[in-house]
């Protein structure tokens, strides 16, 4: 890990106790923890990367669920499209899956398009 990541690693952390309610740290390890709410001024650029993201083809989308075993079933009829929502679901659901592909993300010597990466990670930081 290099200083830049953890730079923004700590400046997540410290956005995220700013939005959270100003309390003690023996009473912010007992509150129950809740979904962040996405900040209304970067929907505009998730969704121009949502959009980026539907140009990568199918066979790209295959390769990085095969590089990441992700336990995604493809169908030969479904559409670049359709294994996307797929991929997403899987890792709204699954924060191990999501953490992996964030620092794998970080590393260059992956073999999924840096491009496909790249803008994967930025919405998983969103």
């Amino acid at each position: 890990m290099k200083t830049h990541d953890i730079a923004k690693i700590l400046s997540a952390l410290a956005n995220a106790l700013r939005n959270a309610p100003n309390q003690t740290l023996d009473e912010l390890s007992s509150s129950p923890s809740r979904k962040p709410q996405p900040d209304a001024q970067s929907i505009p650029i998730a969704l121009s990367t949502l959009i980026a993201l539907s140009d990568f083809d199918k066979n790209q989308w295959l390769f990085l669920i095969k590089e990441y075993n992700f336990p995604i079933e493809v169908r030969p009829r479904d559409a670049s499209r359709d294994i996307l929502g797929k991929i997403l679901k899987h890792l709204e659901q699954n924060p191990e899956a999501r953490s992996k592909l964030v620092q794998s993300s970080n590393k260059e010597r992956s073999e999924t398009s840096p491009e496909l990466l790249r803008a994967l990670q930025f919405l998983l930081k969103s």
